[in-house]
């Protein structure tokens, strides 16, 4: 070895998750235990939209982790969480706000990675004698020391030595790792400072052998290789605790629990989490300027427009302005005579006559709204005005209505009404048309479309490049999220798990805090709902909401009330506690069980997917747009290979059945669980049915429940109802409506 920095190749997502900064890992064989470091090669090349968009997801996730981090703290008595504990000094302004500093930040591609050999401690698998080094340079320069205090060593003989590096690191919440050793630590109040030490036999000798002989790390043992008596392993305290609380320790107000560092494998994931996300990477920049705090007025404007809020009346001067102004007088003219006729007509007793006029007059306005002469004002409820208000400082960009609305608005403008970038899967072409005759095909479609029907799906297309970004910036220990419990004391405590910053790179003679991304332009199902089926089914499981005008959408309604979701208001928060051990009455609400349906649907689709075409479910994740009841199911992998989707979806299409992803959706049996009647009497989500592996989910794998669909036990978050009842499934409706609408057709 040398004091090099190593560096190694991977896939690109493989480098900016499992071995991004900071990771443990071990090359192929379980050989030869490294941690990653930081590198910088290749500058990626974004939108300046694009960049805004990561920082600002970044930055929400800090505003979050902080407030759940200060917060954790529920027990009387127990001290206040220093702020230093909860982010990384680089997450904070000059002024002490919770902010990523823009300096020397670098969008980087994740091409390479380097990585040292660490933990360096060693165990001889013959007598077990431990020796450890702090880093590479250590080990070289005592290398020859290694077979000191060997038992046996005898005289000239030779060591019988077998070296192997030791699997067991110990890690801290604030971030922190050492090696297992014989050193340990204490704060000395006097110097102000953490003392180093190593455990010193009582007989002079300082040489031991690790007795491993427990599978549990606390009863491992230290046997000093001369007198061969035992002393307890050393539980090292975690430094950046221990000089934040050191005094706070000597004084007793605060534990040891705090401060001591706990043994885990390097192979285990509370060892390292990576923290990054996911944004979409659309290009047109018509919308989400609307999003900007300066441009709220525009942005209630869109809102209102496209889910069909209230019109204000216009009056008649206006119009005969209007069109005047537009060289149409004759026109105006015309429909002021209707108006006239109705008068005249009315006054005759003959309504039917001036019902005619009365459609006619509005068949003319509705013409000249369709050709923009006479534009629609909409009427702001002031519970948009609100949402709109709070939005940017209450609400979690993720499950942000608003925000979701925007998207779906630009991902229509650059992907959906591109004929050339999606296929509607109800009018089937290549690449997802396996090859058929002219009647086979005809059959497909009529297969297919009917399906969709019974799924209650209004729209549905295979999108050949869907845009997104994801990224990584950070990472924790012990715990993915902003606090983990520890009950070691006798009571329990809410410890602030720190979000840290991935060491600075060398990159271009400076160096920089990396963010690693990944664009991507992978395969994607589109998937709409029918509203008049989701309507249906929010009826008949008694889900209240009011529209602001009996023709707006149901997403007007999502809006106006998604502040209410949380007790307090402030929406779906980031790790959606609020729905699940926390759970109250308000949380049975319209945002709740939309999402839920919505989310469900989008896990089984990906199941079915994964079940047709081989795909691993790690492979796959969604994305909502909860206003439009909408969601996209797409590949996480960056590469092409047989698995595509549209390669997925040909193989799985025959004239017979339409399509056997669709066709498995609506069978009974995919909503079956193999854990049986325990996962349904808990409202239907766990890893043997609806869930897939945890990053991949949008929400952790949170607001699932297969009852949405199949009917059966209410979700367990839905504490307004009894325990004991069962809800409708939107399958179940779905159909019974479809059937209502037949019988009508059928008499009429």
């Amino acid at each position: 070895m040398t004091d090099e920095i190593f560096t190694m190749k991977r896939s690109r997502s493989q480098l900016a998750t499992i071995y991004a900064p900071g990771a443990f890992f071990t090359f192929e064989g379980g050989m030869g235990a490294c941690i990653a470091q930081p590198a910088a090669r290749i500058e990626a090349k974004l939108s300046e939209m694009l960049k805004n968009q990561v920082l600002d997801t970044i930055n929400e996730r800090v505003r979050n982790w902080e407030i759940q981090g200060l917060n954790c703290r529920r027990s009387a008595g127990q001290p206040p969480v220093d702020p230093e504990l909860v982010l990384d000094p680089q997450l904070r302004n000059d002024d002490g706000a919770p902010r990523l500093r823009g300096d020397r930040l670098a969008f980087l591609v994740p091409d390479v990675m380097n990585y040292i050999p660490e933990p360096l401690t060693f165990v001889c698998r013959r007598c077990g004698l431990l020796k450890d080094f702090g880093g590479v340079e250590e080990f070289e320069t005592k290398s020859g020391t290694l077979e000191d205090g060997c038992p046996h060593r005898i005289q000239d003989e030779p060591c019988r030595s077998n070296w192997e590096q030791l699997d067991v690191v110990q890690v801290h919440w604030s971030g922190g790792y050492h090696r297992v050793s014989t050193l340990y630590n204490r704060w000395d109040r006097d110097r102000q400072d953490i003392v180093w030490n190593r455990v010193q036999c009582h007989c002079g000798n300082s040489h031991y052998l690790l007795d491993r002989s427990s599978p549990v790390f606390s009863k491992w043992r230290l046997i000093c290789s001369a007198c061969k008596s035992a002393t307890k392993l050393p539980v090292l305290k975690d430094p950046t605790s221990l000089r934040v609380l050191g005094d706070g320790l000597n004084q007793g107000s605060n534990q040891q629990v705090e401060v001591n560092m706990e043994p885990v494998s390097y192979r285990a994931n509370n060892a390292y989490y990576v923290q990054g996300d996911r944004v979409l990477a659309l290009a047109n920049e018509d919308y989400f300027p609307l999003l900007l705090r300066s441009r709220t007025e525009e942005l209630k404007g869109f809102i209102a427009k496209a889910f069909a809020y209230p019109v204000a009346a216009i009056s008649e001067a206006d119009i005969e302005n209007t069109l005047r102004e537009k060289n149409r007088a004759t026109e105006w003219l015309s429909y002021k005579n209707h108006a006239e006729i109705i008068a005249m007509m009315r006054g005759m007793k003959r309504e039917d006559l001036a019902e005619a006029s009365v459609k006619a007059r509005q068949d003319q306005l509705d013409r000249w709204r369709t050709e923009g002469l006479i534009p629609d004002v909409y009427q702001r409820t002031p519970a948009l005005d609100y949402a709109v208000d709070i939005r940017a400082e209450q609400w979690d960009r993720k499950f942000d209505p608003i925000r979701q609305a925007v998207e779906h608005k630009t991902l229509e403008i650059d992907v959906l009404n591109d004929a050339d970038k999606v296929i509607n899967v109800r009018e089937p072409k290549d690449p997802i048309l396996p090859d058929m005759s002219p009647d086979e095909v005809e059959a497909t479609k009529s297969q297919v479309s009917n399906v969709l029907s019974m799924l209650g799906i209004e729209d549905m297309r295979l999108v050949r490049k869907f845009p997104v970004c994801e990224f990584t910036f950070g990472y924790s220990r012990v715990e993915s999220g902003p606090r983990v419990s520890r009950d070691k004391t006798g009571e329990m405590w809410e410890m602030p798990v720190k979000l840290n910053l991935f060491p600075r790179a060398y990159f271009h003679e400076e160096h920089v805090q990396p963010i690693y991304v990944m664009r991507q332009d992978n395969e994607a199902f589109y998937v709409r709902l029918d509203e008049s089926c989701v309507r249906a089914w929010l009826d008949a499981n008694g889900i209240t909401y009011e529209l602001p005008a009996p023709t707006s959408r149901l997403g007007a309604a999502i809006i106006d009330g998604y502040h209410t979701t949380r007790p307090g208001g402030g929406g779906f928060s980031s790790w959606l506690d609020e729905y699940r051990g926390n759970a109250t009455p308000e949380s049975r609400n319209l945002c709740s069980y939309v999402y839920t349906l919505l989310h469900t649907m989008a896990h089984q689709m990906m199941h079915s997917v994964a079940q047709v075409s081989g795909l691993e479910l790690g492979s796959l994740t969604e994305h909502i747009f909860l206003p439009d009841l909408a969601f996209v199911v797409y590949r996480r992998g960056t590469t092409m290979d047989l698995g595509y989707l549209s390669s997925a979806w040909r193989m799985a299409t025959n004239a017979t059945d339409g399509n056997l992803v669709l066709s498995s959706m609506l069978d009974p049996t995919s909503l079956r669980c193999g854990s049986g009647a325990l996962c349904d009497e808990r409202g239907g989500a766990c890893p043997d049915c609806i869930l897939i592996p945890e990053v991949c989910c949008i929400s952790r794998n949170n607001l699932l429940s297969r009852s949405v669909l199949r009917g059966m036990a209410k979700p367990h978050w839905d504490v307004a109802i009894p325990r004991d009842q069962a809800i409708e499934g939107y399958f179940d409706v779905v159909r019974r409506t479809r059937r209502s609408a037949e019988q009508r057709n059928a008499a009429a």
